[in-house]
């Protein structure tokens, strides 16, 4: 019996992001009046807890909510814009895809979602199996929160939630799964944690983003023995150029970066 032990090892992350909802073209964000509130809600476990030594995708880590907030700033940028917000005309038909890896709770893919065209397809990914409980269940939770708000079924855009293991292999039966539609925009957050898990992610990368697509991805500085500076050494070995944001903060140790062909 360890009496220091928390008898309730979960915790809930309650979340709220602001974006105009105005055409505040004309006057830039900062004179918009109008404001979209989206609230997400995530049931996870607290990060002291046991669980979370079998499972790193069962808390909520510092990078997500950076990465969150560098997609509400930069929806509208040319590229975002195209694929995450307007009515995405210069595609025509096409549906945006959007892909989250190893999303753990699921709080960038669910705010993509959120945040994207009726015409977007979402999907939630991770690896782990107990993550995935956790993720279905938020993914789920926020779903049916987002459809009671929405006026119209036909603003809610399509989300999928799915297991996706890194590698080749894997990476081409999911794409398969999908008729060979590559990814527009993918993801990631909090990821990687380990050298041996960087070629798999770059050959995962390799194989899902369209040529024309982008990868925004979020690091946050951990006792770790893998750093940045190796993520990008591998991203040039795999093929892509990168660019550091400047929504990178080098006191909190958390770096975003755009990874594009």
């Amino acid at each position: 019996f360890d009496i220091f032990k928390d008898d309730d090892p979960h915790e809930n992350f309650s979340f709220r992001f602001e974006l105009s909802s105005c055409d505040d073209d004309d006057y830039g964000p900062e004179t918009a009046t109008c404001k979209e509130v989206i609230d997400i809600e995530l049931n996870g476990y607290k990060y002291s807890s046991d669980e979370i030594w079998q499972s790193t995708g069962l808390t909520l880590w510092r990078a997500s909510e950076h990465l969150c907030r560098y997609l509400v700033k930069h929806r509208n940028d040319d590229m975002l814009d195209l694929m995450l917000r307007q009515d995405n005309s210069q595609r025509g038909s096409e549906r945006m895809r959007i892909l989250e890896l190893g999303a753990g709770l699921g709080l960038v893919g669910i705010l993509a979602h959120r945040i994207s065209s009726p015409k977007s397809h979402v999907f939630i990914t991770d690896g782990d199996t107990e993550a995935l409980v956790c993720l279905r269940e938020n993914v789920e939770l926020n779903r049916i929160k987002q459809e009671a708000n929405s006026k119209s079924s036909d603003n809610v855009g399509e989300v999928t939630c799915c297991q996706l293991l890194w590698g080749t292999d894997t990476s081409l039966a999911f794409l398969e799964q999908q008729n060979g539609e590559k990814i527009d925009v993918l993801l990631a957050s909090d990821i990687v944690y380990s050298p041996v898990i960087i070629q798999p992610l770059w050959e995962t990368v390799q194989c899902l983003l369209d040529s024309k697509g982008i990868f925004v991805f979020a690091y946050a500085r951990r006792k770790v023995p893998v750093s940045i500076e190796d993520v990008l050494a591998a991203a040039e070995e795999a093929g892509f150029q990168y660019e550091r944001c400047e929504e990178s903060d080098d006191d909190e140790g958390i770096y975003i970066f755009t990874f594009r062909w």
